[in-house]
C-alpha cells in the first residue's frame, strides 16, 4: 500500500547519526553512526610514531595486536558495545538497594533480591508423587507456537503445570506459560474468548504483564503467556519467618500495596478470584499479583477457579463479585499473620476467637476488620477497595502505636478531629470547693460527651457534597432552610448527606426528639449507612438512652474498625452506664487483667485464655455487665489514647478507669503522656497529684505528689488548693499509721514531715486560701478550719 501521508507526518524512524555533519537541512533529523572506541586517528597515529624509528613500528604493531584482540572477526565494535551494555544491566539488576517506606511512611518494606531463573525451576517428580497428579505435558527443550522454548516447570496450580520458557522472538525474554480454562461448551468457549479480550487489555504496574495467548494441542485451552516475576511469594516470605508468620505491620503493608491493583481490576469489571499468599510476589522493591488465569468478569458463570480456604463460600452459587474478592483479602491477611486451623491441609472457614488467639486479643481492631472482610453474608463485607483501604490504614496505625509506641496522623479518617474534651477537669475542679464552698461532681455527662466526640466528615462522593461544604459555617436555622430548598431540587433527590445534615442541624438547635423522629423516618432507606447509626447513637445519648446508644455505636465500629471515633463513643457510653449503675468507682477486674487491658506495661495477648472465658466471652461490645463495661471502657480509652495523643479525653478516661481499679501508678503514667505542647498538660499534671493521694496513702506517693506540685508555678490559680490537699494527705497518713513523723527527715514543701509540722503548714495554707475566697461566709469557714488544725490548738 502506498502511503499518502505528508512527509512530516511519518512515524519515528532510526537513521545514521553523524555528530560532525553540517546542519544543511534541518529536516534530516537525528542520525546514528557506528561508534568504535578502539579506532585511532590515522594521521595522529602516524605523526605520533614517525619520529621514533624502529620503536614507532613496534608500537604500531602493538596497537594492531590490541585492536585484533579487542574486536574478533565475528563481533564488530557496535555489537561488542551492545553486549557490554546488556551485561552491565544484567549485573546491576538485583543489586541491593535500600528498604522502601510505604503506607504513608508508617512501614518500611524490605528490599528482596530477585530470584534467578534457574532457582525458580522445580523438579516435578516430588509434586507428582505427593499430589498424585499427571506429569507435565511439556519437557525442557519443547517449543510452543514455534516461539517459546520450555526451560522447565515452576509450579503446579489448579489449571495444571506452570512452565518457565524463553521467548526466542523477543531477546530471549523469560516468560511464564500457564494453562487457560478448558472450554467444554459453546457458552464457555464464548466466555473464554471474552476473558482473553479483557485480560489482554489489563495494564497495571502491580499486575503481572500479559504478553500473549496461544493454543497448543498438548494443553486443552491453551496457554496464557505472562511476564516472569523473579521473587519469593508472600507465602515463602511468611514461612521464612521464625514463627512462620509475618509481622502484622509488614503483612498489612504488603496488602495495601496490592489493593490498587485489585481496585484497578474491579474498575474494569473483572475480579481476581484467587488472591492468596502464593499469588503475591515480592521482587526488589515491587509487589505484584501473578497468575491471572482465574480472573473473570463480575458475575461470570462456568468454571470459576479459586483456592479452597480462601475462596468466598457464595461463589459457587452466586458467582464472583467484588465482595468475594474482599473475602480473599481478609483470608490472605489472616493466613499471613495468625495460625489458621486446617482440615486435610486446607484452611477451615472462619477465624479463631480472640480468646484463643493472642494476636487478635492484642489487636482487636485487626480482628474486627478481618471479621467484616470474611463475613458469611457478602452484603456485610466492605463494598469496595476504597471502603476497605482507609480502615486498613487505621488498623495499621493502631498496631504500630500499641506495639512500638509510635504515633502517625490519621490521614484517612472519616471523622473530624475531636472538637473539645470531656472528663478532663472534673477531679481538679472538685478542689474549687476549698475556694468557694460549692460541691462539684466528678461524673461525666452525655451532653459533654456529645459536644466532644468527632463528627462524620461529608461523603465527598455524595451529589450534595459541594453544597453542604459551603453551608458548614451557617447558623443551624439558616442551614435547615437551605436544606429544605435543596430537598425540593431533583438534582439532590439521591443524596444521603442532606437528610443527615438535617439531623445535625436539629441537634444543634436542641430539637433532640425531632431528630429522633427524623431518623426513624430514614431507617428503611438509610439503615445500612453507618452515618445513620452514628447520628442515632448521638441522639439516644442526648436523650440519656444509654443502651440503645451503645448498640448504635457498636454497629458503627463493626463497619469502621479502623476509626477512633466509635471507640471513644463506646468507651464514654460504657462509663456512663457504670455511673448509672453506681459502679463507676468499684473495683471490677483482677490486677493482671486491669494492667493488661491498659496496654501500658502489658497487653491482653500475654494473659491466659482462661481469663476471658467469662469476661466478654463473645468479644462483643454490647453489654451491661459491670466487669465487661469496665473492660471495654478501659481497653477502648487506652486504644484511642495510645494511637492518637491529641485525644486527651481518652487519657483522662483511661486514668479514671485505672483509678477505679486502684492502679494508681498506671493512671499517673497514662496522664504523663499528655505532651507539654498540649493546653491540657497542666490539668493532667494537677490530676496526677490528686491521683497519687486519692488511693492507699504511702510516704512515697505523698512526697511525689509534693514534688510534682513544686514543679508547677505558684501563680497557678489552684496551687493553694492542691497544696492543702497534699498537706492533708500527709497528715492523714501519719495519723492513720499512728506515728509522729515520716521515715525520711526531708521536709514536705517548707514544713517538717511531722504531725506538728504538717498541722502548721495546713493551718497557714488554709489562711492563705481564705484570703482568696469570694464569699465571706466561706472565708470564715476556712479560718475556722485553720484554727482547728493549728498546732497550738492541739498541743
Amino acid at each position: 500500500m502506498t502511503s499518502t501521508l505528508d512527509p512530516q507526518d511519518r512515524g519515528t524512524e532510526a537513521v545514521a547519526f553523524d555528530p560532525f555533519a553540517d546542519d544543511d537541512d534541518a529536516d534530516t533529523g537525528t542520525e546514528a553512526v557506528a561508534f568504535d572506541p578502539f579506532a585511532d586517528d590515522e594521521e595522529e597515529e602516524d605523526s605520533a610514531y614517525s619520529d621514533l624509528g624502529g620503536l614507532g613500528d613496534l608500537l604500531k604493531d602493538l596497537d594492531h595486536l590490541r585492536d585484533s584482540r579487542a574486536t574478533s572477526p565475528q563481533e564488530d565494535t557496535s555489537e561488542r558495545a551492545r553486549r557490554l551494555a546488556i551485561n552491565t544491566f544484567r549485573e546491576r539488576h538485583g543489586t541491593k538497594r535500600t528498604n522502601r517506606a510505604v503506607a504513608d511512611g508508617m512501614v518500611e518494606l524490605p528490599w528482596v533480591p530477585p530470584t534467578k531463573p534457574e532457582n525458580a525451576l522445580k523438579d516435578p517428580s516430588e509434586a507428582i508423587r505427593e499430589k498424585k497428579i499427571s506429569p507435565p505435558q511439556l519437557k525442557p527443550g519443547d517449543m510452543v507456537a514455534g516461539q517459546y522454548e520450555i526451560l522447565g516447570v515452576v509450579a503446579h496450580g489448579g489449571m495444571g503445570w506452570i512452565y518457565l520458557a524463553e521467548d526466542h522472538f523477543v531477546s530471549e525474554r523469560l516468560v511464564v506459560l500457564k494453562g487457560m480454562q478448558a472450554e467444554k461448551s459453546a457458552d464457555e468457549t464464548a466466555a473464554a474468548i471474552a476473558e482473553r479480550e479483557f485480560l489482554a487489555d489489563i495494564t497495571h504496574p502491580g499486575i503481572v504483564k500479559i504478553f500473549n495467548f496461544i493454543d497448543d494441542i498438548r494443553v486443552p485451552g491453551g496457554f496464557i503467556v505472562m511476564e516472569f516475576v523473579g521473587g519469593p511469594s508472600l507465602r515463602k516470605q511468611r514461612n521464612n519467618q521464625e514463627n512462620h508468620l509475618l509481622p502484622l505491620d509488614i503483612a498489612i503493608a504488603y496488602i495495601l500495596e496490592v489493593l490498587p491493583a485489585l481496585d484497578y481490576l474491579h474498575s474494569r469489571g473483572v475480579v481476581y478470584n484467587d488472591l492468596k499468599p502464593d499469588n503475591i510476589i515480592v521482587t526488589e522493591d515491587q509487589v505484584k499479583l501473578i497468575d491471572l488465569g482465574a480472573v473473570s468478569g463480575i458475575g461470570a458463570f462456568g468454571f470459576i477457579y479459586g483456592t479452597k480456604g480462601f475462596q468466598a463460600p457464595e461463589v459457587a452459587t452466586e458467582g464472583p463479585s467484588i465482595a468475594s474478592d474482599i473475602y480473599t483479602i481478609g483470608r490472605t491477611l489472616a493466613a499471613l499473620t495468625v495460625p489458621l486451623p486446617k482440615q486435610n491441609g486446607i484452611y477451615r472457614q472462619g477465624l479463631p476467637s480472640p480468646t484463643v488467639e493472642p494476636t487478635f486479643r492484642r489487636f482487636l481492631s485487626f480482628y474486627r476488620l478481618l471479621q467484616r472482610c470474611c463475613h458469611p453474608d457478602p452484603k456485610r463485607r466492605f463494598s469496595s477497595i476504597s471502603e476497605l483501604e482507609p480502615q486498613l490504614f487505621g488498623v495499621l496505625r493502631e498496631v504500630i502505636a500499641l506495639r512500638d509506641g509510635k504515633n502517625y496522623p490519621a490521614q484517612h479518617s472519616l471523622f473530624s478531629p475531636q472538637r473539645t474534651t470531656f472528663g478532663t477537669k472534673h477531679l481538679v475542679f472538685r478542689t474549687d470547693q476549698l475556694l468557694d464552698g460549692i460541691n462539684r461532681t466528678v461524673e461525666i455527662t452525655p451532653q459533654e460527651v456529645v459536644s466532644a466526640v468527632p463528627t462524620p466528615l461529608i461523603d465527598r462522593d455524595d451529589v450534595a457534597a459541594p453544597m453542604l461544604s459551603g453551608s458548614s459555617y451557617a447558623e443551624p436555622q439558616e442551614t435547615l432552610e437551605s436544606l429544605r430548598q435543596a430537598m425540593r431540587t431533583p438534582e439532590y433527590e439521591e443524596s444521603d448527606e442532606i437528610p443527615f445534615a438535617v439531623v445535625r442541624a436539629m441537634l444543634e438547635l436542641g430539637l433532640t426528639n425531632q431528630a429522633r423522629n427524623w431518623l426513624q423516618s430514614l431507617e428503611e432507606r438509610l439503615a445500612q449507612n453507618w452515618r445513620f447509626n452514628w447520628y442515632s447513637g448521638i441522639t439516644e445519648l442526648l436523650l440519656n438512652q444509654l443502651e440503645p446508644a451503645q448498640l448504635h455505636f457498636v454497629r458503627v465500629l463493626e463497619v469502621l474498625p479502623g476509626e477512633a471515633a466509635p471507640k471513644l463513643a463506646i468507651a464514654a457510653v460504657d462509663e456512663l452506664i457504670l455511673q448509672e449503675q453506681g459502679m463507676a468507682h468499684e473495683e471490677l477486674l483482677d490486677d493482671a487483667t486491669a494492667r493488661a487491658t491498659s496496654s501500658i506495661t502489658a497487653h491482653l495477648g500475654m494473659l491466659d485464655p482462661e481469663v476471658f472465658e467469662d469476661l466478654t466471652a463473645d468479644w462483643t461490645h454490647i453489654t451491661t455487665t459491670p466487669s465487661d463495661l469496665r473492660f471495654n471502657a478501659m481497653r477502648l480509652y487506652s486504644l484511642v489514647w495510645l494511637t492518637n495523643p491529641t485525644t486527651v479525653s481518652s487519657a483522662f478516661g483511661l486514668a479514671r478507669q485505672l483509678m477505679a481499679e486502684r492502679q494508681v501508678e498506671l493512671a499517673v503514667a497514662a496522664l504523663d503522656k499528655v505532651p507539654q505542647s498540649s493546653r491540657h498538660h497542666r490539668m493532667a499534671q494537677l490530676t496526677t497529684i490528686l491521683d497519687l493521694i486519692s488511693d492507699t496513702l504511702t510516704e512515697s506517693r505523698i512526697r511525689r505528689a509534693a514534688r510534682r506540685l513544686e514543679e508547677i508555678p505558684t501563680n497557678e490559680p489552684r496551687f493553694l488548693q492542691m497544696k492543702i490537699a497534699v498537706l492533708n494527705a500527709g497528715l492523714t497518713f501519719l495519723r492513720d499509721a499512728g506515728v509522729d513523723s515520716a521515715a525520711s527527715p526531708n521536709q514536705l514543701f517548707e514544713y517538717d514531715f511531722t504531725q506538728h509540722g504538717l498541722r502548721l503548714g495546713l493551718s497557714n495554707t488554709l489562711r492563705d486560701q481564705a484570703r482568696l475566697s469570694p464569699y465571706p461566709r466561706h472565708r470564715y469557714a476556712l479560718v475556722d478550719m485553720a484554727n482547728k488544725v493549728r498546732p497550738s490548738t492541739w498541743f
